[in-house]
């Protein structure tokens, strides 16, 4: 609900303070008993305006439902580590048979994967990455060893 209100009076361009003051104008209450304060914790969740919401709705000229409806996130979701990995993703999944040649195209695919994560560091909490970046190494050791490649080739995979 809060940040349904928080859309609605966005859209009108209202400050949360000229919110506060035409709810107490629509309540039709002398002095100032919400302010902007609270309707800062309103739409932060921190408190339900159960008693105000008639009055919200109204200064917003909308219905009570509107106000109260489930909504789809507004914003586009937060990124994922899919969002920062190759779009092909070539070596998906990533393996390595005994004997199998490695060159330096399968290096450059892996150096993209590296590069996604990276990225998805910078933005994504650590605990979401340890396990790709964990299943990530532990396949490019293994094509490493397992594999069969020239040496510029193996320097490039140790890097």
């Amino acid at each position: 609900m809060g940040a349904t209100i928080r859309r609605e009076r966005r859209q009108r361009g209202w400050s949360q303070a000229r919110l506060a003051r035409e709810v107490c104008r629509v309540a039709g209450v002398q002095g100032e008993p919400v302010g902007r304060q609270e309707v800062s914790r309103w739409e932060t969740g921190k408190r339900t305006p159960r008693d105000w919401l008639p009055f919200i709705a109204a200064a917003l000229g909308v219905s009570v439902d509107a106000l109260t409806a489930p909504q789809g996130p507004a914003e586009s979701p937060l990124p994922t580590l899919a969002d920062y990995l190759p779009a092909d993703d070539p070596l998906a999944p990533l393996g390595a048979r005994t004997g199998r040649r490695i060159g330096m195209e399968q290096v450059g695919d892996l150096q993209q994967r590296v590069h996604g994560l990276r990225l998805a560091d910078d933005v994504l909490a650590g605990g979401d990455l340890i396990r790709p970046a964990l299943r990530e190494l532990r396949s490019a050791v293994k094509l490493y060893r397992e594999g069969s490649h020239t040496g510029e080739v193996g320097r490039a995979l140790l890097r």
